[in-house]
C-alpha cells in the first residue's frame, strides 16, 4: 500500500518537485549574504577540497562554493536523485570548469561512510531532514573521524524555531497530514549538539527566514508533501488538506538557521568531559 502513494508522488519527478518549491522562495538571494559574511570572516577561503552533500542541481550549493572557496581545486558532489545528477554535473562543468570534480548519486550518510576521500569542507545545506533522524549523529561523527580534515569545517543549514513561537505552516501541513505532531522548532540545534558532541565547534551561527510564495500551488507542491505522508493518501486528498490548512495565505515564512562547524586540530583539541 505505501507503495501506491509512492507511485502517486512520483507521477511528478523528485527534481520537478523540488522545483516548484524552490521557485516559491529566492532562497539564494537570502543566503548570498551570509556566505558573503562567512567569507570576510576568512573561515573556508583557503579550502582547496570540498564535498557538496543533498545538493539538488547545485542551486545553493554552488553559489556558496563561488563565494567562499576562491582556491577550491577538487569538489564532489552527492545527491540521490538520477535526474538532478545529470544537471548537477553539467551546471558544475559549466560554473566550475577549473575544478576536478566527481558527482555521486547516493544518499549523502552511505556516501559518508563509504569514502576514503578527505575535505577542507562538507556541506550539509538544506538536506539534513532528508537523511534520517537516527543517522545524523553516526553521519556527523563520521565526518568527524574521518572525512573532514583537522581545522576543515562543515556547513549545514536547516530549520529552526520561529522566534514569536508560532508554528510553520509546514508543521501544520504535515499535523493535518499524518494527525500526529509535527515539530520542525528544534532541528538545529538537535544537529548543532550532536555536531558539538562528537567534537566539532561551532564557530558561525546566523538565523535567516524565506518567505514562500504559496500563490498557484501546484501538483509539484502536493506531491512533495504526498511523499511525507505516514499511509497512503491520493493527491487529491493531500490538496484538499493543504489548500484548508493554506486558506486565504499569499505567503508563508520559514526560519532557518545556518552554521560552520569546524574540526580542531586533534593535537590542541581538548575532549569534554
Amino acid at each position: 500500500m505505501y507503495l501506491q502513494l509512492r507511485k502517486m508522488a512520483s507521477s511528478t519527478s523528485y527534481k520537478e518537485r523540488m522545483e516548484s518549491l524552490n521557485r516559491r522562495a529566492d532562497e539564494t538571494k537570502v543566503l548570498s549574504p551570509l556566505f558573503e559574511e562567512i567569507r570576510s570572516k576568512l573561515l573556508v577561503d583557503k579550502a582547496r577540497s570540498c564535498a557538496i552533500t543533498g545538493s539538488g542541481t547545485g542551486e545553493i550549493d554552488l553559489v556558496f562554493v563561488e563565494q567562499c572557496m576562491p582556491s577550491l581545486e577538487v569538489l564532489s558532489a552527492v545527491e540521490p536523485d538520477a535526474e538532478s545528477v545529470v544537471e548537477l554535473r553539467a551546471n558544475i562543468a559549466r560554473r566550475l570548469p577549473n575544478v576536478r570534480s566527481t558527482v555521486y548519486q547516493d544518499m549523502a550518510e552511505n556516501w559518508a561512510e563509504d569514502t576514503d576521500q578527505v575535505f577542507d569542507v562538507v556541506t550539509i545545506i538544506q538536506c539534513l531532514n532528508d537523511i534520517p533522524e537516527a543517522a545524523h549523529l553516526p553521519l556527523f561523527k563520521r565526518l568527524f573521524d574521518s572525512v573532514i580534515r583537522p581545522n576543515g569545517f562543515v556547513v549545514m543549514s536547516t530549520r529552526t524555531e520561529r522566534l514569536d513561537g508560532t508554528k510553520s505552516l509546514e508543521s501544520r501541513i504535515m499535523e493535518a497530514l499524518n494527525h500526529r505532531p509535527y515539530d520542525d522548532t528544534n532541528w538545529y540545534k538537535e544537529a548543532r549538539r550532536q555536531m558539538e558532541s562528537v567534537g566539532f565547534i561551532n564557530c558561525y551561527e546566523s538565523r535567516y527566514n524565506t518567505n514562500h510564495n504559496l500563490e498557484k500551488v501546484n501538483r509539484g507542491y502536493f506531491a512533495f508533501h504526498a511523499r511525507e505522508c505516514d499511509k497512503p493518501i491520493t493527491l487529491e486528498t493531500v490538496e484538499q488538506i493543504i489548500r484548508n490548512v493554506i486558506g486565504d495565505a499569499k505567503t508563508s515564512r520559514k526560519d532557518f538557521c545556518l552554521g560552520v562547524f569546524r574540526k580542531p586540530n586533534w593535537q590542541t583539541f581538548i575532549y569534554p568531559s
